[in-house]
């Protein structure tokens, strides 16, 4: 995980972008694929705090929706609205 300083909009509400790693195991035909890829995510409010605060590393799952970056950069970034730490990391 990558992940940016906790910035303040010019509302004083907290931000941070980070990049996230998924891995898992998918059935796709009855045989099972791993599946990994890396995505761009924000969180925003109390949130953002709190993740900006985890060391890095830490196993996540993550729940959110999906938006472009912006207007101009249609990319997707998971916008982060729910999330809980794995057991067994740190």
């Amino acid at each position: 995980m990558e992940r940016d300083a906790l910035r303040m909009t010019p509302a004083r509400v907290p931000v941070v972008a980070f990049k996230i790693r998924h891995s898992s195991v998918q059935v796709e035909l009855d045989v099972e694929r791993n599946v990994t890829c890396e995505m761009n995510a924000l969180a925003i409010g109390p949130l953002a705090q709190q993740i900006a605060a985890m060391p890095m590393g830490v196993e996540m799952l993550l729940e959110g929706f999906l938006a472009a970056r912006s207007a101009r950069h249609q990319s997707p970034v998971l916008h982060i609205q729910k999330f809980e730490l794995l057991e067994g990391t740190t």
